[in-house]
């Protein structure tokens, strides 16, 4: 998001009506010219200076479901990942077209496994000191577990939070080694920790120095070709993990401890500087083909598993959805809702869940939404001409259309819908998709469009006026690169409505948009952009929908002092409160 830096005490600012060309002044060309107060009347915010950092860089994370019935979704999901380097090399192209230098991203790789739940045979009950749960038989073999918990007496359930590969007692089952994939047998599941392949970065690097010009030919840049191919190995985290999909949970498990909260650490070998970049959009993706079931990570709290309550599709995961809210064990997704969009940076998400793929169809603002519902994966179209014709059961089928007998969206995506249907509604752009659509080609070149540099700013607060607004694009020195021409729809950059992106005629507003097409507002690596304006004054509130006055008992009432403080000077059709003389 943006940072703003406010110099309240020196930039306190004595304002009358007869001074907005001064005002402009100090906010264009003067910028070391500080207005004095004068007695109380001093206006807050006065000139804010707002910043986006590190606006030509994304940090991407995809978060992937590595449970037992993932295997022909993560083979699309590397089969084409060319298809979203496709899409980031023609946004590239368009940037150079217009003279601006490449952005860059940063993609980290995590699984949806944290822990799987079972009750156990005879349950013990949380208790010694410190409180823990002592189970004597694991459901993955015949291993006791001490395990801490937080509630004295309450019946504990067998809470597994590591790769099983082999089992030691008779009759349960195993996971082979060849679908171990970045699991290793005994270790324990990633919890929002960075994946990688044997020998593969854990964060892969996509700078601004490639060669992008050179993807599609036949000689293609090596660093982009060496990139793809370790990620095409990351992403295929295996099918080894947890039963219990905790998507989102993994997804906030990884953010905080690339931002070291709650004294949370990245996994070793991970540089904090690596990702997130300060200021850099960042953009997660979610892949599962069954629903999130994040939920406490305590043994005397969570949710577990029966043999009656542990198929896809159909397991305490679902019932759990079932129950009266305030009996649902699931943590709220408008708390996922809250924590991404609170990073203090732009932020975007697309969502590859259970849903019938002739459901994802555009909402009219630029995202694709999908209807939530369990699905059979398509055969490719490429599959039914030319080699393997007559479908990926033929005979002749080639290998890529070969499609596994299991693959299918398990359970409706409906959380994940949901994180996404709150998260857009915090302003975020956002991006659905089926986990059984044909192939990910189609989705990976969106997501592509989703990492592209933000559009436009989001101010703290709404200027007075856009008579009184400069955006200009500031070097890593300090010193002003150039000025963005506007407002106004035919130049660099105009004001729009926050929901719609509309246009805002006239009419100021929180969000600015930049208008590529004219090339001469954009940031590169290294540059910020800079708004500074003149705060309306009041802000719009809940008792002050539209901001700003009507009367000077409207400055009173907000700002304090005397009526004899204060003019509301007229702007658009309300005023502004300024300094009386």
């Amino acid at each position: 998001m943006l940072r703003r830096s406010l110099r309240r005490s020196n930039m306190a600012v004595a304002l009358r009506r007869s001074t907005v060309a001064l005002a402009l002044c100090a906010l264009a060309s003067c910028q070391d010219y500080n207005f004095n107060p004068v007695g109380k009347c001093i206006i807050q915010p006065g000139s804010d200076r707002i910043k986006l950092l590190g606006s030509a860089t994304a940090d991407v994370l995809f978060v992937v479901d590595d449970s037992g019935s993932m295997t022909a979704e993560q083979a699309s999901l590397a089969r084409n990942f060319g298809k979203f380097i496709d899409g980031v090399a023609q946004l590239q192209a368009d940037r150079a077209k217009d003279g601006i230098d490449p952005f860059e991203f940063h993609i980290a790789v995590t699984s949806t496994s944290i822990f799987e739940a079972w009750v156990p045979t005879n349950p013990p009950t949380c208790s010694n000191t410190p409180l823990t749960c002592n189970v004597q038989t694991d459901h993955y073999g015949a291993l006791a577990q001490s395990v801490a918990c937080s509630t004295q007496g309450a019946p504990c359930d067998d809470l597994i939070r590591n790769y099983w590969f082999q089992s030691t007692t008779p009759g349960l089952t195993f996971c082979p080694s060849s679908a171990a994939g970045v699991g290793v047998p005994g270790a324990a599941y990633p919890a929002g920790d960075f994946v990688a392949a044997s020998g593969n970065p854990k964060v892969l690097h996509f700078t601004n120095d490639l060669e992008w010009s050179t993807w599609g030919t036949v000689s293609p840049d090596p660093k982009i070709t060496t990139l793809v191919e370790q990620f095409k190995a990351n992403i295929t985290v295996g099918t080894c993990g947890s039963g219990m999909e905790q998507h989102l949970e993994a997804g906030r498990l990884a953010v905080k401890k690339a931002l070291q909260q709650d004294g949370l650490k990245q996994v070793a070998g991970v540089d904090p500087k690596e990702w997130p970049h300060d200021g850099a959009k960042m953009v997660v993706v979610w892949v599962g083909d069954e629903d999130d079931c994040s939920n406490p990570n305590d043994p005397t709290k969570s949710l577990a598993f029966t043999s009656a309550t542990s198929g896809p599709g159909s397991d305490v995961c679902t019932e759990d959805d079932a129950s009266p809210l305030a009996d649902q064990k699931k943590f709220p997704v408008s708390d996922y809702a809250a924590f991404f969009t609170n990073l203090d940076r732009p932020f975007g998400a697309a969502f590859i869940y259970s849903a019938d793929p002739d459901s994802c169809q555009d909402d009219g603002n630029g995202n694709i939404v999908c209807t939530p519902g369990k699905c059979t994966c398509e055969c490719p179209a490429s599959c039914l001409t030319g080699p393997g014709a007559g479908g990926c059961s033929a005979p002749t089928a080639t290998p890529e259309c070969l499609i596994p007998a299991d693959c299918a969206g398990r359970s409706a995506g409906s959380r994940l819908h949901d994180l996404s249907q709150q998260v857009r509604a915090k302003g975020a752009a956002t991006l659905d998709a089926s986990v059984c659509d044909a192939d990910f080609g189609q989705t990976l070149q969106r997501i592509a469009d989703l990492v592209k540099p933000p559009a436009g700013l989001t101010l703290p607060t709404k200027p007075a006026s856009s008579q009184v607004a400069v955006l200009r694009i500031e070097s890593a020195d300090g010193s002003t690169s150039r000025f963005c021409d506007g407002p106004g729809a035919d130049r660099d950059w105009n004001f729009v409505d926050c929901d719609t992106g509309a246009a805002a005629s006239g009419e100021t507003s929180l969000c600015i948009t930049i208008n590529h097409s004219t090339g001469h507002c954009e940031a590169n690596p290294g540059e910020t952009y800079v708004a500074q304006y003149l705060g309306l004054v009041p802000q719009p509130s809940a008792s002050n929908l539209e901001g700003g006055c009507a009367t000077v008992s409207d400055c009173t009432r907000e700002l304090g002092g005397a009526e004899t403080d204060w003019t509301c000077a007229p702007v658009g059709s309300r005023g502004t409160c300024v300094c009386a003389q």
